[in-house]
Parts: C-alpha cells; sequence; structure tokens
C-alpha cells in the first residue's frame, strides 16, 4: 500500500493553519471481492501504507462479513513493530464497513512505513486477493 484516497488542494500548503482533511485508503462504496474468507480462529490482519504528508490516523476501519463475529480491535503499529494506539469497536453493524476511532490521533510523519491492523477473535475477514498486484 502505498498511498490513500486523499489530495490536499495546492492552496493549502500556503495557510499557516490548514484545517482538517479525512483521507482513506478505500472509499466507503469499496466493497471486497471475497466478503468471508479465513479460519474460525482468531486472527490478525493488516495492510502497510505511508503518507506522502505529515498528519495524524484518526481510526481504523475494516469490512466485515456477517459471519466475522466477536470482539474486534483495531491497531496502528510501527515499521519496527511498536504499538502506536489500538482501540476496541464497538456498536458494530451485522456486515459492511466498521470504523473505530482512537483516544487520541496519532501524529505520522511522510514517507514512514505504518502498519494498520485489526485483531478478530472469531476468525473470518473480508479480501481481496493480489489486489496490489493489478494495473491501476
Amino acid at each position: 500500500m502505498t498511498a490513500a484516497i486523499c489530495r490536499l488542494p495546492a492552496q493549502a500548503l500556503l495557510l499557516p493553519r490548514l484545517r482538517a482533511v479525512s483521507c482513506t485508503i478505500w472509499p466507503v462504496t469499496a466493497t471486497p471481492t471475497n466478503v468471508d474468507a479465513g479460519p474460525d480462529s482468531p486472527v490478525e490482519l493488516g495492510v502497510t501504507f505511508r503518507s506522502d504528508v505529515n498528519g495524524y490516523i484518526a481510526g481504523i476501519r475494516f469490512y466485515k462479513s456477517a459471519a466475522n463475529t466477536g470482539t474486534h480491535v483495531g491497531n496502528l503499529w510501527s515499521s519496527s513493530g511498536a504499538l502506536l494506539a489500538t482501540a476496541t469497536f464497538t456498536s458494530e453493524t451485522t456486515s459492511g464497513w466498521q470504523q473505530v476511532n482512537f483516544s487520541e490521533p496519532v501524529a505520522i510523519t511522510a514517507n514512514t512505513g505504518y502498519v494498520a491492523s485489526y485483531h478478530s477473535t472469531g476468525g473470518h475477514y473480508s479480501a481481496d486477493w493480489d489486489y496490489f498486484s493489478l494495473p491501476e
């Protein structure tokens, strides 16, 4: 993962204080090809990403199938494996995108690798096999 769906307007770079800009790796309209995969046992799944600019990570999202039950915990990690933030998902819907915000946004540095992950106590996950090997 190398980029999110977000571009700062050119004029924002001239302002002394920027308004918050919401960025995401996948839009809320995205739906995985394989909505339910994986074992019936606990699993931690993540994606490596980096940002082109300094910023903050407010939370984590994942796509859930109806079979993906149990407790879900979102985590943000440094590329060296240090846990930077964690939060338990609450008020989940039966399926679709789930989101949790951290108690405080986490500052990130441009061109630095991070891992966004979630832990599922009941197993199951949604996926697109070879998604990042496909041409854009």
